[in-house]
C-alpha cells in the first residue's frame, strides 16, 4: 500500500486534558486500501473511535485474529499487528500511564471497554458525526475534553499520586530502569509497588518496563506515527543478526533473544512472509 493512501493527523490535547491525554490522532484509509501496522506496547492506555470497515488485531504469537472496534484499552504487554481495510477512519487518544486509574477504569489491552461505559452516552456519537463531516480536529477536541471531564486528581498522599511522576519518568527514560528504582523513587516497599502498579496499570512493574523498552527500541528506528510491520520486522531482523550478548539484548529491548525471535517469526507470519 502506498503511504500517500493513508492520511495521518496528530493533534495536541485540549488544555483541560493535559496530564491525561498525551496526544490524539486521526487515520483515514480510502476504499480498496489495506493497512497493516504494529501496535507497540508503549506503556499507555488507548481510546479509539472507529468508523467504517472493522479492523482486526493479529496476535503474532498465536496468529489469533481478534475483531477491533471502538473501545478503551489498557496497557499492552506485547506487540500486536493490526490489519485494516478501507474505507475507514479512526480517532485515537493516547493516554497518560495513570489516566485510566484516574478515571476509575479497569480495562485490559485485549478486552476493551465500550467508550460509552467510560465517557457516557453521546460522546462517541459526537465524535463519529464530526469525523463523518471531515471535522477531525473537532472530533479530537471533543474526545480529549470528555476524557478530561471524567478524570479526577490522584488523592493527596496516595500510592497513585506517588506513582504518577515515577511512571512518567519510566517513559522518558525509555524503560531503562529497574523495578527497585521505581520503588525507591516512589518511596514504596517493593511489594507495595508491585501491588499498586498491578492495580493501577493492570500489568506488573517488570512487564511495564519491558514494554516501554521494546517500544523505545523500535521507535528509535522507525520514528513517530503508525509502525509498518515491514519496518518493525526489518528492525528485529537486523538486531537479531547483530550478535549482541543475551543480557544486552534483554536490557536494551525488554525481550530475550528467544522472545524477539518468536515475535519476528509471528510478525512475518501475519504478513504471509518467511522470517
Amino acid at each position: 500500500m502506498a503511504l500517500d493512501q493513508v492520511v495521518y493527523r496528530r493533534y495536541a490535547p485540549p488544555p483541560s486534558a493535559r496530564g491525561i491525554v498525551e496526544h490524539l490522532w486521526v487515520v483515514r484509509l480510502p476504499a480498496g486500501a489495506v493497512e497493516r501496522e504494529v501496535l507497540l506496547p508503549d506503556g499507555h492506555g488507548l481510546v479509539t473511535v472507529a468508523v467504517g470497515t472493522p479492523g482486526v488485531h493479529i496476535d503474532p504469537l498465536t496468529q489469533l485474529r481478534i475483531p477491533d472496534a471502538s473501545g478503551v484499552r489498557g496497557l499492552a504487554d506485547r506487540a500486536f499487528v493490526r490489519e485494516q481495510q478501507g474505507p475507514s477512519v479512526r480517532l485515537g487518544a493516547q493516554l497518560d500511564p495513570v489516566a485510566l486509574a484516574r478515571m476509575g477504569v479497569h480495562a485490559s489491552a485485549h478486552e476493551p471497554v465500550e467508550v460509552s461505559a467510560v465517557l457516557g452516552a453521546g460522546v462517541e456519537e459526537e465524535c463519529v458525526t464530526a469525523l463523518g463531516q471531515g471535522r477531525d480536529a473537532d472530533a479530537a477536541a471533543a474526545l480529549g475534553a470528555a476524557l478530561a471531564a471524567h478524570a479526577v486528581p490522584a488523592p493527596v498522599g496516595s500510592p497513585l499520586e506517588a506513582l504518577t511522576p515515577v511512571l512518567r519518568s519510566v517513559v522518558e527514560q525509555r524503560g531503562l530502569v529497574r523495578a527497585s528504582d521505581l520503588a525507591r523513587d516512589a518511596d514504596l516497599a517493593i511489594g507495595v509497588l508491585h501491588r499498586e502498579v498491578v492495580q493501577t496499570l493492570g500489568i506488573t512493574p517488570e512487564a511495564f518496563l519491558a514494554a516501554v523498552r521494546f517500544s523505545a527500541f523500535v521507535r528509535d528506528a522507525v520514528g513517530p506515527g503508525p509502525v509498518r510491520p515491514q519496518d518493525a520486522l526489518a528492525v528485529l531482523q537486523w538486531y537479531l543478526r547483530a550478535g549482541y550478548p543475551p543480557r544486552e539484548v534483554e536490557r536494551f529491548t525488554g525481550l530475550s533473544h528467544v522472545e524477539l525471535r518468536r515475535l519476528e517469526t509471528g510478525i512475518a507470519a501475519a504478513l504471509g512472509l518467511a522470517a
